[in-house]
């Protein structure tokens, strides 16, 4: 059994009503040009994408980060 504390999450959060990627990307990545942003953020949380109708809810959870690295298991 490991000792060791968890790894860190991926930095997340829910969307407000009537938000949308533009929305999303322009609040989260405001450092970057809103077709970068927006891309980004939807290669990381391709189970909101690919869903039949790409409609993003309040009670959706969005990565706003990729995915960390794992550490090598000793």
């Amino acid at each position: 059994m490991s000792t060791g504390s968890p790894p860190p999450a991926r930095r997340f959060v829910q969307p407000r009503a009537g938000d949308d990627w533009p929305a999303i990307a322009a609040r989260e990545l405001p450092d970057l040009p809103q077709n970068e942003a927006v891309e980004r953020i939807k290669s990381w949380n391709l189970h909101l994408v690919f869903r039949p109708v790409s409609v993003i809810t309040p009670s959706d959870i969005l990565f706003v980060e990729p995915p960390r690295a794992r550490e090598p298991v000793a």
